[in-house]
């Protein structure tokens, strides 16, 4: 008897076929425009402008989330700052993104050389927010930023 191969050439297998998703999760996005400006003035800093080291919780994020890709994005730059004006997006004390520079209409996706994605929230919810780096000047205007996560509900 000749041997058969496996697959027969005339046979192509379908991924979906081959790994039929186990429990029917689906991946989602959580996208959400924050405008720091309004931030502070709701949380009573009045007319207060984000400072180096300032972290600004946005929303909290459930637990056993699994977070494939993260992105920030400065949708309206700050104003002013002579120098490096940067936010991470994170969540607890780990980074998601590399920093965003608010001066400018920049893009920071995963990838930080301290992340390793996909990053789990593990067995408790955990806040969601932003750390600021300014050195070398002041904001005068807050910026306005997007967030972008793309999520796996793992429980």
């Amino acid at each position: 008897m000749a041997a058969i191969p496996y697959p027969t050439s005339t046979t192509v297998y379908d991924s979906l076929v081959a790994a039929k998703p186990a429990s029917g999760k689906a991946l989602f996005v959580i996208e959400k425009t924050f405008d720091l400006d309004a931030i502070m003035v709701a949380n009573g800093a009045g007319t207060g402008k984000i400072l180096t080291t300032d972290i600004v919780n946005l929303f909290t994020l459930p637990a056993n989330l699994m977070i494939l890709s993260a992105g920030i994005k400065s949708t309206v730059v700050q104003v002013g700052g002579t120098g490096t004006c940067t936010l991470k997006l994170r969540y607890g004390t780990t980074d998601l993104t590399a920093a965003c520079d608010i001066s400018a209409a920049a893009v920071a996706i995963g990838g930080a050389t301290t992340t390793a994605l996909p990053a789990s929230t593990g067995a408790a919810a955990v806040l969601c927010n932003v750390v600021a780096v300014i050195t070398g000047g002041t904001v005068t205007k807050n910026p306005t930023i997007r967030v972008t996560l793309v999520c796996v509900d793992m429980s």
